[in-house]
Protein backbone atom coordinates (compact mmCIF):
# COMPACT_ATOMS: atom_id res chain seq x y z
CA UNK A 1 0.00 0.00 0.00
CA UNK A 2 2.82 2.57 1.01
CA UNK A 3 4.36 1.83 -2.96
CA UNK A 4 1.02 2.68 -4.64
CA UNK A 5 0.85 5.46 -2.16
CA UNK A 6 4.37 6.99 -3.05
CA UNK A 7 3.77 6.12 -6.60
CA UNK A 8 0.34 8.44 -6.65
CA UNK A 9 2.98 10.96 -5.48
CA UNK A 10 5.78 10.06 -8.10
CA UNK A 11 4.70 8.42 -10.83
CA UNK A 12 7.97 8.85 -12.89
CA UNK A 13 10.42 7.73 -10.26
CA UNK A 14 11.44 4.06 -11.65
CA UNK A 15 12.73 3.30 -8.30
CA UNK A 16 9.07 3.38 -7.09
CA UNK A 17 7.75 1.05 -9.33
CA UNK A 18 10.79 -1.25 -9.26
CA UNK A 19 9.99 -1.75 -5.03
CA UNK A 20 6.16 -2.46 -5.93
CA UNK A 21 7.55 -5.09 -8.66
CA UNK A 22 9.48 -6.49 -5.25
CA UNK A 23 7.03 -6.58 -3.19
CA UNK A 24 4.23 -8.07 -5.39
CA UNK A 25 6.99 -10.56 -6.90
CA UNK A 26 7.68 -11.75 -2.73
CA UNK A 27 3.84 -12.06 -2.51
CA UNK A 28 3.45 -14.13 -5.44
CA UNK A 29 1.33 -11.80 -7.57
CA UNK A 30 3.45 -12.23 -10.63
CA UNK A 31 1.23 -10.77 -12.78
CA UNK A 32 1.39 -7.91 -11.19
CA UNK A 33 4.81 -7.66 -10.34
CA UNK A 34 5.18 -8.07 -14.41
CA UNK A 35 3.50 -4.61 -14.38
CA UNK A 36 5.13 -2.96 -12.00
CA UNK A 37 8.95 -3.95 -13.23
CA UNK A 38 7.36 -3.20 -16.79
CA UNK A 39 6.43 0.09 -15.38
CA UNK A 40 9.66 0.89 -14.28
CA UNK A 41 11.58 -1.03 -17.01
CA UNK A 42 9.78 2.05 -19.21
CA UNK A 43 11.56 4.05 -17.33
CA UNK A 44 15.05 3.22 -17.55
CA UNK A 45 15.49 0.49 -14.53
CA UNK A 46 17.92 -2.00 -15.67
CA UNK A 47 17.29 -3.96 -13.07
CA UNK A 48 13.61 -4.38 -13.33
CA UNK A 49 15.08 -6.03 -17.34
CA UNK A 50 16.48 -8.09 -14.90
CA UNK A 51 13.15 -9.49 -12.85
CA UNK A 52 11.38 -9.21 -15.35
CA UNK A 53 13.64 -12.06 -17.30
CA UNK A 54 13.40 -14.09 -13.99
CA UNK A 55 9.29 -14.33 -14.44
CA UNK A 56 9.81 -15.41 -17.51
CA UNK A 57 12.53 -18.17 -16.86
CA UNK A 58 10.76 -19.59 -13.72
CA UNK A 59 7.70 -19.38 -15.02
CA UNK A 60 5.50 -19.31 -11.31
CA UNK A 61 2.08 -18.43 -11.52
CA UNK A 62 3.55 -16.40 -14.65
CA UNK A 63 3.98 -17.52 -18.60
CA UNK A 64 7.36 -19.57 -18.44
CA UNK A 65 8.93 -18.42 -21.76
CA UNK A 66 12.68 -18.83 -21.78
CA UNK A 67 13.09 -16.59 -25.27
CA UNK A 68 11.52 -13.75 -23.43
CA UNK A 69 13.93 -14.71 -20.62
CA UNK A 70 16.99 -14.18 -22.49
CA UNK A 71 15.58 -11.25 -24.10
CA UNK A 72 15.15 -9.48 -21.27
CA UNK A 73 18.20 -10.51 -19.98
CA UNK A 74 20.14 -9.44 -23.05
CA UNK A 75 18.53 -5.85 -22.64
CA UNK A 76 19.60 -5.82 -18.91
CA UNK A 77 23.17 -6.62 -19.77
CA UNK A 78 23.44 -4.00 -22.83
CA UNK A 79 22.26 -1.56 -20.21
CA UNK A 80 25.42 -1.92 -18.40
CA UNK A 81 23.63 -3.88 -15.46
CA UNK A 82 26.23 -6.85 -13.74
CA UNK A 83 23.40 -8.73 -12.55
CA UNK A 84 21.54 -8.81 -16.21
CA UNK A 85 25.33 -9.72 -17.57
CA UNK A 86 25.33 -12.76 -15.58
CA UNK A 87 21.86 -13.69 -15.99
CA UNK A 88 22.92 -13.42 -20.18
CA UNK A 89 25.57 -15.02 -19.69
CA UNK A 90 23.76 -18.35 -17.86
CA UNK A 91 21.52 -18.22 -20.67
CA UNK A 92 24.29 -18.89 -23.56
CA UNK A 93 25.32 -21.45 -21.06
CA UNK A 94 22.87 -23.06 -19.94
CA UNK A 95 20.70 -22.84 -23.79
CA UNK A 96 18.02 -20.91 -22.00
CA UNK A 97 16.02 -19.40 -24.59
CA UNK A 98 18.64 -20.26 -28.01
CA UNK A 99 21.53 -22.38 -28.55
CA UNK A 100 24.08 -22.73 -26.52
CA UNK A 101 27.29 -20.47 -26.58
CA UNK A 102 30.26 -21.05 -24.42
CA UNK A 103 32.27 -18.25 -25.92
CA UNK A 104 29.21 -15.78 -25.67
CA UNK A 105 29.09 -17.07 -22.01
CA UNK A 106 32.48 -16.53 -21.31
CA UNK A 107 32.29 -12.84 -22.78
CA UNK A 108 29.22 -11.89 -20.43
CA UNK A 109 30.48 -13.77 -17.26
CA UNK A 110 33.53 -11.59 -17.58
CA UNK A 111 32.20 -8.56 -17.91
CA UNK A 112 29.78 -9.25 -14.92
CA UNK A 113 33.01 -10.76 -12.94
CA UNK A 114 34.81 -7.06 -13.94
CA UNK A 115 31.98 -5.41 -12.26
CA UNK A 116 32.33 -7.43 -9.19
CA UNK A 117 29.97 -10.10 -9.46
CA UNK A 118 31.61 -12.53 -7.37
CA UNK A 119 29.34 -15.44 -9.11
CA UNK A 120 30.04 -14.87 -12.64
CA UNK A 121 33.83 -14.80 -11.69
CA UNK A 122 33.52 -18.13 -10.40
CA UNK A 123 31.09 -19.64 -13.47
CA UNK A 124 34.11 -18.21 -15.66
CA UNK A 125 36.55 -20.22 -13.55
CA UNK A 126 34.55 -22.88 -14.06
CA UNK A 127 33.96 -22.76 -18.14
CA UNK A 128 38.03 -22.11 -18.40
CA UNK A 129 38.59 -25.05 -16.19
CA UNK A 130 35.83 -27.35 -17.85
CA UNK A 131 34.90 -26.10 -21.17
CA UNK A 132 31.51 -27.10 -20.63
CA UNK A 133 28.04 -25.54 -19.24
CA UNK A 134 28.41 -24.78 -15.89
CA UNK A 135 24.88 -25.04 -14.48
CA UNK A 136 25.30 -21.56 -12.97
CA UNK A 137 21.44 -19.72 -12.16
CA UNK A 138 20.11 -16.60 -12.35
CA UNK A 139 17.35 -16.43 -9.86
Amino acid sequence: MACRAAIAEAPQLRRLHFQLGRAYDRQGANQDAYQAYRRASDLGSGAAKVNIGILFRQGRRFEKNDAKARSWFREAAEAGIPEGMFCYATAFDNAIGGAPDIAAAKLWYGKAAERGTTKARDALVRLELNGVVTGARCD
